[in-house]
């Protein structure tokens, strides 16, 4: 997808988050916006990505602000909840043969759907199951299923921080099912995406390998990306991409399959979903 305006207001108010995660100070909070502002505006244009003009607004932020990840403690706290609400949930996806992975899908995108950061424990039970009981506004999971059975290798690509530990269910439910699954994460911090570090803190088995695409950006683009990790990503048998920023920057190079939230009106308007709903959905390459 092309960068559209909303995407300026849309990372500012992200910078601003970043930079109260880092200071409580009101001038702190100027300063690292003019500077990212000044950024964008000698740039002159929004770059050939939507991730082009987040990436260089959070660069701009950290460097202003000293710091490698502004978002590291809210990160961490959010894994360290999501475990727990997994615990709490995991009843829901003990069943055997293809319900186990049915469920585990649909709890993959319960966690696309969830706000970690803005629930206490007992809100986050009770949004999380809601939304696990909740069909997606567009439901391929009978085609996603029938791709994992046929599929050899997956490369499941994970979205936030918290949100991946909801992703782990669905990536031991195909190693359960003798599939070769990489797991890819940002390469370093960027926003709220999932790393290396807060796969670890999601406890994966060791029959997970994860991965990255050895270069930093917001959202997969594998044009991108490192020359081992596009060779990657065309060999494996199937592709799983989790949540909107993937969905708009990563290039339909091949068949994926998404799963993930239509938080923003292009997102929602391209999946022809409503805006909030979620979907699990096929693409296929097509020229723009």
């Amino acid at each position: 997808m092309k960068p559209i305006p909303d995407c300026v207001p849309d990372a500012l108010t992200m910078i601003l988050a970043a930079a109260r995660a880092v200071s409580d100070e009101n001038f702190i909070h100027c300063k690292v916006l003019l500077k990212v502002m000044a950024e964008i505006a000698e740039e002159g244009n929004l770059g050939s990505s939507p991730a082009d003009i987040y990436l260089e607004c959070w660069e701009t932020a950290c460097r202003a602000l000293g710091v490698k990840d502004p978002f590291e403690n809210e990160k961490a706290r959010s894994g360290k909840a999501a475990l727990g609400l997994l615990r709490y949930l995991d009843g829901n996806i003990s069943a055997g043969g293809e319900d186990a992975l049915r469920q585990a899908i649909r709890m993959s995108l319960a966690g696309t759907m969830l706000n970690f950061s803005g629930l206490g424990r007992s809100d986050m039970q009770e949004e999380t199951l809601k939304y696990f009981r909740t069909a997606p506004a567009r439901d391929e999971s009978d085609a996603l299923i029938a791709a994992i059975d046929k599929a050899g290798s997956v490369m499941l690509v994970a979205n936030r921080a918290g949100e991946i530990v909801m992703d782990r269910p669905l990536a031991e439910a195909m190693a359960d099912r003798g599939k070769k699954v990489y797991l890819a994460v940002a390469e370093k911090p960027v926003f709220l995406m999932a790393t290396q570090k807060d796969a670890a803190i999601s406890e994966f088995s060791g029959r997970i390998m994860v991965v990255d695409p050895g270069t930093s950006m917001y959202g997969l683009m594998p044009e991108r990306a490192s020359s081992e990790f596009r060779d990657l990503l065309a060999e494996v048998d199937l592709v799983i991409v989790k949540g909107g920023v993937h969905f708009s920057t990563m290039s339909p190079q091949r068949d994926a399959f998404f799963i993930l939230k239509g938080n923003v009106e292009a997102v929602a308007a391209r999946l022809e979903i409503p805006l909030g709903a979620g979907a699990v959905v096929r693409i296929t390459p097509t020229k723009e």
